[in-house]
């Protein structure tokens, strides 16, 4: 991962400590398993040091071309959302719930481009289609309706008929 996703945190003084970055289509690069490879967001961390804890504070806005699921068509879409993670120290690493980490006391440092790359993917819906069908590619729509157009199969027929009391 780029060094600039990187956090010494054992130099940082007590108190909130701000950070800004952008997120583009290079960083996308780092990652085998995304449905995008393009993106532009801008991703604002406040890192509050306490003695035996962090609070990290993730807010993240932007746009993330997708592939849209109805036509294969690309779209945009826009992603926003906050985050929170506690970081605590203690003999081994651990996850105790999807806000609370233990890091060991040995480590100085903490990789949070990967903690913005899984907030990303959070933020990503379900279903990803133009919010229109009109929006979406003719061609594709056309061949779509014509496999839509296949009759129905007999077998299922008599299943129509059962009513449940």
């Amino acid at each position: 991962m780029n060094e600039e996703f990187i956090i010494p945190f054992k130099g940082l003084s007590i108190g909130s400590h701000p950070y800004d970055y952008k997120i583009d289509n290079q960083f996308f690069e780092n990652f085998e398993y995304f449905e995008s490879e393009k993106g532009n967001l801008d991703v604002h961390l406040d890192l509050v040091k306490e003695a035996k804890l962090m609070d990290l504070h993730f807010h993240l806005k932007g746009m993330i071309e997708m592939q849209c699921d109805r036509c294969l068509g690309q779209i945009s879409t826009p992603v926003e959302g906050n985050f929170r993670l506690v970081v605590k120290f203690g003999d081994h690493f651990e996850e105790e719930s999807d806000e609370v980490v233990v890091l060991p006391t040995t480590e100085n440092r903490l990789d949070v481009g990967q903690l913005i790359f899984e907030y990303i993917n959070l933020l990503l819906p379900l279903q990803k289609a133009h919010a229109n069908i009109e929006d979406c590619d003719p061609e594709m729509i056309k061949k779509l309706e014509m496999h839509k157009k296949e009759e129905a199969d007999s077998r299922w027929d008599a299943l129509k008929n059962i009513k449940l009391k």
